[in-house]
């Protein structure tokens, strides 16, 4: 498997210190997390690492009643996310430092490469080259709600 690179240093959201790494997707589990293997840079790899994205929550798949709107709108998000992120893909994250929630991930910023097609009518979609924020995609098709932690 080819290294990528890192990207910088870090850099400032919403007062919190973020650090950009390149990595690896391995599962995607629902619409707001996956498992992912980061690129420290020269040759050191953190795997299986679990992440949430940071700032928004996307409806529930499990633990909710089958068939209900939550539901429903928790597998049109893990569904989009999971037809956008395959196994082996290359990504952008941005971690905070030294943060976990409450269930263990590390909160982070997803950027990846994407059909134009799909951000199509969408604004405001931050990016870094011909990477685009996950996080914003999601909030901006209405499949995730804004959420601070």
């Amino acid at each position: 498997m080819a290294a990528f690179f890192i990207v910088t240093c870090c850099s400032e959201t919403k007062n919190k210190t973020m650090y950009q790494y390149s990595a690896i997707i391995r599962k995607v589990v629902d619409g707001d997390t996956m498992e992912i293997d980061i690129d420290l840079g020269l040759s050191i790899w953190v795997r299986n690492e679990k992440l949430r994205l940071y700032g928004i929550n996307t409806p529930e798949v499990y633990g909710v009643k089958k068939g209900s709107p939550e539901w429903e709108l928790g597998n049109k998000s893990s569904d989009f996310v999971k037809s956008n992120l395959k196994e082996n893909d290359q990504i952008l994250v941005e971690t905070i430092k030294d943060k976990k929630e409450k269930f263990g991930r590390y909160l982070g910023i997803i950027y990846l490469k994407i059909d134009p097609s799909v951000l199509e009518g969408l604004t405001n979609i931050r990016h870094i080259g011909d990477f685009y924020c996950l996080n914003d995609i999601l909030l901006g098709k209405g499949l995730a709600e804004e959420y601070v932690i």
